[in-house]
């Protein structure tokens, strides 16, 4: 036979044939041994065939190779059942040779695909490009002892991949339904969805989460080559979302919570026992402060006393609630972010249940964020966004900016002229700003007392609430730490303390004070700034709660 075709064919088999020894001597040094003894065998038959260019010549390498493996095992002196087994698969002849050994091959290049990036070069180098030790050291300019310990850890983990259950190429990607963050964002403003922005970065996350994982442990769980674990990986922990920890195993930093409708209904019960009890004990006081309150320092679009109470009901329960302000404590749970952020990140993993199998409607007591703008240390703004308010966005879409836009705007600061055009469609696309024919007025709350003052006036936390918030905060704590390893048990505690005046809560309180009229239903407009309040030092116009346009 011509001598071309044999060196050809012999190099076309040469991964096959390799990953044949493998998967049966699950032992590298092994796997190289009878893998030379099945290539030498090959020669001798190929030399020897006539007209091989017709021939099945994958059902000869495979036949082959089971007749020198059956040798091996008899020369090892294995059990006498594995001989017979591979005497007999290697004098049959079927048309799924060839696929076997493909599927061989695939399985040990999908293992290898899951390696680190040094150690896939050292594979590479050595065994598909026959690269000796001191090549591999000289090209990749690594000392000779790390190329042996990567050779030596590669090998490792390609046995044990290889003797692994074939994974599910259909396993279930997870996904966050949302994600938060407690303290400071960047100088850019960044959010953690920033960051993980894509399913492959949530999905190493949660991979990494519940235990430390190497870049190979986390590429097999997802079924994904490491070299885009590796590029995603790197940007985690850039920004502080993952931490590199010993023995070079990566661990997600941030909670994220895995809902179950146990838990959630367990937790409504809890909420919505409390809450009521914030109805009758509380939320009348509030509404008895405020019966008279000074419009010369508080402003309330056509002086609606409802719109108004929807705003101070939800600042008051979430201010004045408080027992142990859980603030300073955080602080040691804060990650100091590339981007300049400072604070603590959250997630959401979606549900793998219907929302409709709860026994109660999840929206209505959903809140997507309470925030807070702030300019030169002083609160320009608060808002708290749930089911009453028709903002979808959320804190995503709270910026300092339009509270500005809006206070030089009733000042007679921001003229209207091309230049601010698009402030101004912001304005009304918010809802900040509504115009009637000729007229426009300012739809929200606006305030110039300042955080402070104002919470100085609302009434204080009776002493009888003070003892149930801290029945309350166990409760909840009891049901919270189930959901977390234990690295973030301390976080989960203080994060559940004062859990009265939490929007879980709070939303609760919203939701029984409108099914009672206590607070009445809000047209479309002021749905869109809703349980908004704004500080500032002048009000807008309160006698003439229409301004004409200029």
């Amino acid at each position: 036979m011509d001598r071309d075709f044999i060196e050809e064919t012999v190099s076309k088999y040469m991964e096959l044939i390799f990953g044949f020894a493998l998967v049966r001597t699950k032992n590298i040094e092994k796997a190289e041994d009878l893998s030379s003894d099945i290539i030498f065998e090959v020669y001798k038959v190929l030399s020897k065939l006539e007209d091989a260019e017709n021939q099945n010549i994958a059902g000869y390498v495979y036949k082959i190779s089971c007749r020198v493996y059956a040798r091996y095992l008899q020369k090892n002196k294995k059990d006498e059942s594995l001989i017979q087994d591979s005497i007999r698969y290697g004098v049959e002849t079927t048309h799924h040779d060839e696929f076997e050994l493909n599927e061989t091959n695939d399985r040990l290049r999908k293992e290898i695909s899951y390696l680190g990036k040094t150690q896939r070069e050292i594979i590479r180098m050595h065994y598909y490009e026959f690269k000796t030790l001191n090549e591999i050291t000289d090209l990749l300019n690594i000392p000779l002892g790390y190329v042996k310990w990567h050779l030596f850890d590669a090998r490792k983990q390609l046995k044990e991949g290889m003797e692994m259950p074939t994974q599910d190429s259909n396993k279930k990607q997870i996904k966050f339904s949302g994600m938060a963050q407690h303290g400071t964002r960047g100088t850019e403003g960044q959010h953690i969805g920033t960051y993980l922005n894509t399913l492959l970065r949530q999905n190493i996350a949660y991979s990494a989460y519940h235990s430390a994982k190497t870049i190979t442990e986390i590429a097999r769980d997802l079924a994904t080559p490491s070299e885009f674990i590796e590029n995603e990986i790197a940007t985690l922990e850039e920004y502080g979302y993952i931490d590199r920890i010993s023995g070079s195993k990566y661990l997600t930093n941030f909670m994220i919570y895995e809902p179950t409708i146990d838990i959630l209904e367990k937790k409504h019960q809890i909420f919505t026992k409390y809450a009521n009890i914030v109805c009758e004990n509380y939320v009348p006081l509030v509404f008895k402060a405020m019966k008279n309150y000074d419009n010369s320092m508080i402003y309330s679009p056509k002086n609606d006393l409802n719109f108004l109470m929807w705003s101070i009901v939800s600042f008051a329960t979430g201010f004045k609630l408080v027992v142990d302000a859980k603030s300073a404590p955080l602080k040691k749970f804060h990650v100091h972010r590339k981007d300049g952020g400072d604070n603590i990140a959250f997630a959401w993993l979606q549900e793998d249940f219907k929302w409709d199998e709860l026994s109660y409607l999840q929206k209505v007591f959903h809140t997507v964020g309470e925030s807070s703008c702030f300019e030169n240390k002083k609160r320009l703004s608060w808002q708290f966004n749930t089911y009453h308010d028709s903002r979808d966005e959320g804190s995503k879409d709270n910026f300092a900016s339009d509270y500005r836009s809006l206070y030089e705007f009733y000042t007679g600061k921001l003229p209207k002229t091309d230049a601010h055009i698009e402030k101004f469609i912001r304005l009304y696309d918010k809802g900040y700003l509504i115009r009637r024919k000729d007229s426009e007025y300012v739809n929200m709350v606006v305030m110039k007392y300042t955080t402070a003052e104002i919470i100085d006036i609302l009434p204080k936390m009776p002493n009888k609430l003070k003892i149930i918030c801290k029945e309350l905060d166990e409760e909840i704590y009891a049901i919270e730490k189930t959901q977390f390893p234990a690295r973030f048990h301390e976080l989960c505690k203080i994060w559940n303390t004062d859990i009265l005046s939490s929007p879980d809560v709070r939303t609760r309180v919203l939701n029984q004070l409108s099914k009672a009229d206590i607070l009445k239903p809000l047209t479309d407009e002021l749905k869109m700034s809703v349980n908004t309040i704004m500080f500032a030092d002048e009000l807008p116009e309160k006698d003439l709660l229409y301004l004409s346009a200029t």
